[in-house]
């Protein structure tokens, strides 16, 4: 059996007498009959969409800036042009006509999702809000895999420090975060790490209120509950105000 797997093996491998720059069919279409071309179309079209489901699953943070299409397209032309540059058993041709098929697909794909909102936000998903009057929309954050740690990181990138400044936290269909804050301060949770002590404790302390330490939830002194009633956390730590520090 391993014999006979090696000989088939070895059937697909070229030798070096084999390869002539004379060879222009070999060159152009390959080793393979112009018939595959139509199977090309057929395996085209299956990865592209294997591809985008499989993107779309890793949730926006992954694709960044482009869109789920425009990463399924990308990663499908670097692996579209490997082949045709550097196995010599791929004909120039047989990439080239690949390539366009990726084009007109991304094309027609697009003119679709224009037409249709309905398709479009089934490809590429759809705005979510993470962050609603200061509070993390934890229902929001666990449909797209954001941590909370993650949404605290990107705030402090921005010099937020108190999540109770933040109006609205959007994640755009492209991965993008787009953020609107309050003009006058407002208390809320924390977004320092307890582990630097020096920088925690330079921030103005609200005393007659207690906020959850998981979505940021505000609740008076005297009427915390047993649990959070957004989030269920039973976790309260004190609100900060503002979004400045002791001097």
């Amino acid at each position: 059996m391993i014999v006979n797997l090696l000989c088939t093996l070895r059937s697909y491998i070229m030798e070096k007498e084999d390869i002539h720059l004379d060879d222009v069919y070999r060159i152009l279409f390959g080793n393979a009959p112009v018939l595959f071309l139509v199977e090309i179309i057929i395996r085209s079209v299956i990865t592209y969409i294997i591809l985008l489901a499989v993107i779309k699953g890793l949730g926006k943070r992954m694709s960044g800036q482009l869109s789920f299409t425009e990463m399924g397209v990308m990663l499908m032309l670097g692996a579209i042009v490997s082949s045709a540059m550097q196995i010599p058993e791929r004909g120039i041709i047989e990439g080239c006509f690949v390539l366009v098929l990726v084009l007109i697909i991304q094309r027609v794909l697009t003119r679709f999702m224009f037409k249709s909102p309905k398709l479009e936000d089934k490809v590429l998903g759809q705005m979510y809000v993470l962050v609603k009057d200061g509070i993390l929309q934890t229902n929001e954050l666990s449909k797209e895999y954001v941590s909370r740690n993650q949404i605290f990181s990107i705030l402090r990138a921005k010099n937020v420090i108190n999540l109770g400044m933040v109006k609205r936290l959007y994640l755009e269909t492209s991965g993008a975060f787009t953020m609107y804050m309050y003009n006058k301060e407002r208390p809320g949770l924390s977004l320092l790490p307890r582990e630097d002590e020096d920088l925690f404790n330079a921030q103005y302390l609200v005393t007659d209120k207690k906020v959850c330490n998981i979505c940021g939830q505000l609740y008076e002194q005297t009427k915390v509950p047993d649990a959070c009633g957004n989030c269920h956390s039973k976790e309260f730590v004190q609100p900060v105000s503002g979004n400045s520090l002791h001097k």
